[in-house]
């Protein structure tokens, strides 16, 4: 999957998850701190995936998209809502939003990993280059200074 796709798709997908996150007061019964926890930490995501979407590097985007998806994962205990709809729905979304982000985060690392050993590889084969032609040139010039 070209990377383009793969963060359009993350992109989109957490921001559909902060959005039904945030929504969730509206539809299932609550206490106020499940409905702030999930409304705060809904449009946290919400805006998270919308940066991670105009970034041309996104990985601390998707890095970020992942804490929030654990400490959405862990709110309903800490915020004492676990026996309400919005705990189900803070653990689900909290799950999915946590593996979707953690999954493109370890991706982009590796891509940008192989993409720097790439650009090592290539600077230091420039190198190797210029030293040969360095050495090439200082020998022609020598000899051409003696011949004269």
């Amino acid at each position: 999957m070209r990377t383009m796709d793969k963060n359009w798709l993350v992109g989109w997908g957490a921001m559909t998850l902060g959005l039904v996150t945030a929504a969730t007061p509206a539809w299932a019964d609550t206490s106020s701190a499940g409905a702030s926890l999930t409304l705060g930490l809904g449009a946290l995501t919400a805006i998270y995936a919308m940066w991670s979407l105009l970034a041309r590097n996104p990985t601390k985007d998707h890095w970020a998209l992942s804490v929030i998806g654990l400490m959405l994962f862990i709110s309903p205990w800490v915020g004492g809502f676990a026996a309400d709809g919005a705990g189900w729905v803070a653990w689900t979304t909290g799950l999915l939003l946590a593996l979707l982000a953690g999954t493109a985060y370890v991706s982009d690392e590796a891509a940008n990993v192989a993409e720097t050993e790439r650009v090592d590889e290539l600077v230091t084969y420039r190198l190797r280059q210029l030293a040969q032609r360095e050495v090439a040139g200082t020998g022609r010039i020598r000899g051409s200074g003696s011949a004269a």
